[in-house]
């Protein structure tokens, strides 16, 4: 037998190069190597490229991927790191940091500032190898299809510890002391104990440092803007901010409250106005058309509060079927519910709309006060329509249901626990609903995100308190560099980050940490360790920005005085249920520092999906229950059999998957979680096949109730084992004609919780 190598010249095959390919690939994990060489045996043919005996191996390993051998996914994963290597340096082995930093300033991918501020012999010898046997064979797969550097012809040049140390340095350009910070920050990404967001990861240490996830934007009542309005504040203004926005890879959640309803008056042209539905569908196109260089269709996410008139329609624009002038199937509708309407839901009672030009104030107000005025103008009979709330919230969970869409958000709880209500008001959440920052006509509300990985800040069975102490004191200052760094594709954008310095800090591999500690997820003990977990981050996080301030002579942020942190009005201050386990001492203590010292961000937590910065580290995402076991996932590179991680602690008792789980240890564990966050977190709902109007009717209800924020997807079970879209349950027409009732949460044998 022949193979033909890179260079085109062939060799006679050599089985003994594939056996110490296999030794290294399974050294030290628990596969069956006789079983991986009759595999491999079975791909191999006369004149095989070298490549393609890679490609054999990879295929061989990953295709023996099970629950019963897990390991296999580690066999794959240097069966591609070895041909990763091949197509990088030609041989085995890491070229030196400085030969890598050098091509990429040369091909314009980097900026040279990683030349010029670094001693890249000491980053070159801080380089632990080692760390890339930590990939599963996924998690590789996609940083060499997404993350690792290209030069313009599309030759990988980075190795996967380059782009770790690559990430970290561009998040130091601004340190005193950058190439012992960057040693640092690479230490906490190559671990996989933190890991920072995909823009983040692509951008880091570029020429083009687009670093932030997401944005928030808000639209005035007015075709264009005029006069000395800023031009983004205006309809078409903000459609083009979000294009900007969009088309730097952010995520963009916008507020359409203001803008009046369809059949108001326009005074100017004596004429009607059409609505919000119809600008909704030129948002919708613009998300299609800036497809985020090229690589994605923008995500667009339009907030619609419960009062306006065109709520009713803005409920049914992702219907698949109706008119189609009304629908906009591209972008994520989200509601923004006042906790008034959920009492009139519970009360049976008449919910009443207004036209938002006429009123504007409801746009500001919130809680009592909206409330208070609200009833006001129904009293003086100024309402555009009125309607029983329950028709209202029938609609919702109808299409929500149906559709997967509008997300419930809660308007009041996020304004209430707002840490800025001293400078604004939170008018929505973002794409995946876990930022709530005020947004106005000269402020667009920026958010940078990085996840602690709590899986690995397990010891023993419990949280190892010292490890996750310093990996969150050093993701804070990762995340703060951020801000001063990033590239800003809007002027109100970059006003407003710099001003406030709000970060999200937040969490992923929680299941998994709990199957490490022998902890069921629906279980009393589980609810308790989430408690505990975010107590910790966010004592941690809260302290690592005043130590900003106080350590490092950064000074707080501009709008600190007034704000919540200034009164010593922590998070857990404002929760409704405010138990402790560090101590109402500590947490006192704590806020007196911060009255004295200041601050250096505005909000530090919010818990995002993690979807794919989790797959790189191979755990569990965010703060979601294991969804199935196994499972197949697909992506650039083709299809991909991935075993959950938490099958490797060998507790099938504790392997529950979401289906197995009622939904309210869900939002038990996620209300315990709400006590300690100053923004969000991204929760979706997971219902079986068979659930009825009224147990969605319940599970909302319960969110409201236990002081969640927001809620994400609804998801609902498939009949086959594929991975479910996010909506798929499709209801019986007469599912949510049923009369919805409301249990006691202290009564679960009530008929709504049957």
């Amino acid at each position: 037998m022949k193979i033909i190598k890179r260079d085109g010249s062939s060799e006679d095959f050599d089985f003994s190069k594939i056996e110490r390919l296999n030794e290294y690939a399974t050294k030290d994990l628990n596969v069956d190597l006789s079983l991986l060489r009759s595999q491999i045996k079975f791909l191999v043919y006369d004149g095989m490229s070298t490549q393609e005996i890679f490609q054999a191996q990879i295929k061989a390993a990953s295709g023996l991927i099970s629950q019963e051998n897990p390991d296999f996914t580690f066999v794959a994963a240097r069966y591609l790191l070895a041909d990763t290597f091949k197509q990088v340096t030609g041989h085995s082995t890491y070229n030196h940091l400085s030969t890598c930093i050098a091509y990429g300033i040369e091909t314009g991918r980097y900026t040279d500032k990683l030349s010029t501020l670094f001693d890249l012999d000491l980053l070159d010898a801080m380089i632990d190898y080692d760390n890339d046997f930590l990939f599963d064979y996924y998690g590789l797969q996609n940083v060499v299809d997404r993350y690792l550097m290209r030069d313009p012809s599309g030759k990988l040049f980075e190795l996967p510890q380059h782009f770790f140390m690559r990430v970290a340095m561009g998040l130091c350009l601004n340190e005193k002391d950058p190439t012992s910070m960057a040693a640092q920050f690479y230490k906490l990404l190559s671990s996989f104990d933190y890991m920072a967001s995909t823009p983040t990861l692509f951008n880091s240490g570029t020429n083009h440092s687009q670093l932030s996830s997401c944005y928030l934007n808000t639209v005035n009542d007015q075709i264009s803007a005029d006069g000395v309005d800023h031009r983004y504040a205006s309809i078409f203004g903000t459609i083009e901010e979000s294009a900007r926005l969009s088309k730097y890879a952010g995520g963009i959640g916008t507020d359409w409250t203001r803008v009046r309803g369809a059949g108001s008056a326009i005074a100017s042209t004596n004429g009607k106005s059409s609505g919000v539905i119809p600008y909704l569908k030129i948002y919708n196109d613009t998300a299609v058309g800036v497809n985020q260089g090229g690589r994605r269709k923008g995500s667009f996410a339009p907030y619609l509060e419960v009062w306006h008139p065109d709520f009713w329609d803005f409920c049914e624009i992702k219907k698949e079927f109706g008119d189609d002038r009304l629908r906009a199937h591209d972008i994520f509708p989200a509601a923004w519910v006042a906790d008034l309407f959920m009492e009139r839901v519970e009360q049976n009672g008449l919910w009443s709309e207004f036209q938002p030009h006429l009123y504007p104030e409801l746009h500001e107000l919130h809680g009592a006060a909206f409330k208070d005025r609200y009833e006001q103008l129904e009293r003086e009979g100024k309402a555009y329509k009125q309607r029983p709330a329950t028709d209202v919230w029938k609609r919702i969970l109808t299409n929500l249901f149906e559709t997967g869409h509008p997300w419930i958000t809660f308007k009041d709880e996020c304004n209430r626990r707002n840490p800025q209500d001293h400078v604004g008001v939170i008018h929505s959440s973002n794409l995946c609903t876990e930022i709530t920052l005020n947004t106005s006509d000269t402020e667009t509300a920026v958010c940078n995100l990085g996840s602690v990985n709590l899986s690995k800040h397990i010891h023993n069975g419990k949280i190892n308190e010292a490890k996750l102490q310093h990996t969150v004191k050093l993701a804070v200052r990762m995340l703060d560099n951020v801000i001063d760094l990033n590239y800003y594709p809007s002027d109100r954008a970059k006003t407003s980050n710099l001003k406030h310095r709000p970060v999200g800090l937040g969490l992923m591999g929680e299941t998994e940490a709990k199957v490490a500690c022998g902890i069921a997820f629906d279980s009393d003990e589980g609810v308790v360790f989430s408690d505990y977990a975010m107590e910790l981050i966010s004592y941690y996080a809260i302290t690592a920005s005043m130590e900003l301030v106080t350590q490092h002579g950064r000074k707080p942020y501009d709008s600190f005085e007034g704000s919540k942190w200034s009164k010593g009005i922590l998070p857990i201050h404002t929760a409704v249920i405010r138990q402790t386990s560090l101590g109402k001492e500590t947490w006192n203590a704590l806020a007196d520092a911060i009255i004295y010292n200041g601050i250096r961000n505005s909000n530090l937590m919010a818990i995002a999906p993690t979807a794919t910065i989790s797959t790189i580290t191979g755990t569990t995402p965010c703060i979601e229950p294991i969804f199935e076991i196994e499972r197949s996932e697909k992506n650039m590179s083709g299809q991909f059999k991935v075993v959950d991680p938490c099958v490797k602690y060998r507790r099938p008792d504790l392997l529950k998957t979401v289906w197995e789980i009622d939904p309210i240890w869900i939002l038990k564990s996620a209300a315990v979680r709400q006590k300690w966050i100053d923004q969000s977190q991204s929760v979706n709902i997971f219902v079986k096949q068979g659930t009825k109007g009224r147990d969605l009717a319940t599970i909302y209800m319960t969110a409201w109730k236990f002081g969640l924020k927001t809620t994400y997807y609804l998801r609902g079970q498939t009949k086959t084992k594929e991975t479910p879209k996010p909506v798929v349950v499709q209801p019986t027409p007469s599912v949510l004609e049923e009369e919805v009732k409301f249990c006691s949460l202290d009564n679960p044998d009530c008929e709504s919780c049957q």
